[in-house]
């Protein structure tokens, strides 16, 4: 209950996925509601809204000192799926500030994301590096972060539209361009250079937030479910 499997495009293939988890959404949810003034730069031209989040936010440690955020805000999709959780920022003092729920929004959402690598690797999948693509490849602060959460590399696609461009490999091998997708991929799909390594210095910091993440997940399901 927390990956499903699917039929690929690719019949030598197989997709497993966890269908439904909100990442972009929660910082698109932040930025809307508490980022006025990134916004009003933004629309006079003054740099991205979500590039001014992220660098402030990169100025606090790995860890948020302490805040920890859920990132269930439509429900959890991890680290199982209840669809009575709610999001959740924990660990607020008086010394917290703006910035470092910033940075605990994406920490949750690579908490989240390290969930569904946990289960995918449980089912014998051997996971060698995290492919970003969408909205949420634009920013480094955030990829970075993901790549210490998930002690994984992290690589951007050159076109992060892989819709269009997934459609396009299909297209090229159904009119026979190319013998397989495997063929069609290597044609079509390059990588930007700037791949980001898990920082080792960060790996502690990480590993201790991701456990008290899962607990404080774990003991609000009573509370959850006595909501819903």
């Amino acid at each position: 209950m927390l990956v499903e499997c699917h039929p690929h495009a690719d019949p030598e293939a197989w997709l497993l996925e966890n269908p439904g988890f909100v990442s972009g959404g929660n910082l698109r949810w932040w930025r809307d509601q508490f980022a006025v003034e990134e916004r009003r730069n933004e629309e006079q031209g003054l740099g991205d809204a979500y590039d001014q989040l992220s660098d402030e936010a990169s100025k606090i440690a790995p860890g948020s000192d302490g805040m920890i955020f859920l990132p269930a805000m439509q429900g959890a999709m991890a680290p199982e799926w209840n669809g009575a959780a709610r999001g959740v920022f924990y660990g607020l003092t008086l010394a917290h500030t703006r910035d470092h729920m910033t940075r605990a929004i994406l920490e949750g959402s690579a908490f989240a994301l390290r969930d569904i690598l946990e289960a995918m690797r449980d089912s014998g999948l051997g996971v060698r590096r995290l492919t970003i693509v969408g909205g949420g490849a634009k920013g480094p602060l955030w990829r970075q972060i993901k790549a210490d959460v998930t002690g994984l590399p992290v690589r951007v696609p050159e076109s992060v539209e892989t819709t269009a461009t997934g459609a396009a490999i299909l297209a090229a091998v159904g009119a026979g361009v190319h013998a397989g997708v495997a063929d069609a991929v290597e044609a079509f799909v390059s990588f930007r250079p700037d791949e980001h390594e898990p920082d080792p210095s960060a790996r502690e910091a990480y590993d201790e937030a991701y456990r008290r993440y899962r607990e404080l997940y774990f003991a609000l399901v009573p509370v959850f479910e006595g909501g819903s």
